[in-house]
């Protein structure tokens, strides 16, 4: 991977939050295969919102990752949310950017107690669907070009372990983390005994 795409003198900043997604799904996992999928709207939700809170602000990711890029989040019924990463999403779906492959597994209640809200319980329940995303051909070609923001190879890296730990947890566990350290982001939440009183998985 190249050190830094510049366009001009200056560094190609992240400016939208849409630029954020498609980072997130480029950077390599668990597998460490670039571009490796993320399963689920609830995880991919509350990897933005750990985005911006435990890593944009160190390892330089500020100079690239812009204040604009990062959504607003609120406390919710089902922890921190933001509308903009779901309409986002849909933009980047109806572009042909992102893909959607449904992965036949169970939907974790956590996921369809999230997708409910976001639907506004006009979702059958037999339609639920556990959603795996993944960049496109022409997602990953926009993303080499260095259009959706230059990161150096260290930063590469370490959003590639902020991702591998983000996608190898379970959903319930990646929740408990969420709603333990950032308790005031959890205040409204519907499930949050029950998140707090899981053990571990």
């Amino acid at each position: 991977m190249q050190r830094e795409r510049k366009i001009g003198s200056m560094v190609r900043q992240a400016t939208s939050s849409k630029d954020l997604l498609l980072l997130l799904l480029y950077a390599k996992g668990a597998r460490g295969e670039a571009a490796e999928p993320i399963a689920g709207r609830t995880r991919l939700m509350k990897m933005v919102f750990l985005f911006d809170k435990e890593l944009r602000r160190d390892f330089d990711l500020g100079r690239v990752i812009a204040d604009e890029a990062i959504p607003r989040f609120e406390a919710f019924d089902y922890g921190p949310f933001s509308a903009n990463v779901y309409s986002d999403l849909e933009f980047l779906i109806g572009l042909n950017f992102i893909t959607v492959t449904f992965s036949g597994e169970t939907v974790p209640d956590e996921e369809k107690a999230e997708y409910e809200y976001w639907s506004s319980g006009d979702t059958d329940e037999d339609e639920f669907t556990f959603d795996i995303f993944a960049l496109s051909p022409l997602g990953r070609k926009f993303v080499e070009s260095g259009r959706a923001g230059a990161l150096s190879d260290d930063q590469w890296r370490v959003l590639q372990t902020f991702k591998a730990r983000c996608t190898s947890t379970s959903l319930r566990t990646l929740l408990q983390y969420v709603y333990s350290k950032y308790p005031e982001t959890t205040t409204k939440s519907k499930i949050r005994s029950q998140i707090l009183s899981s053990e571990h998985l």
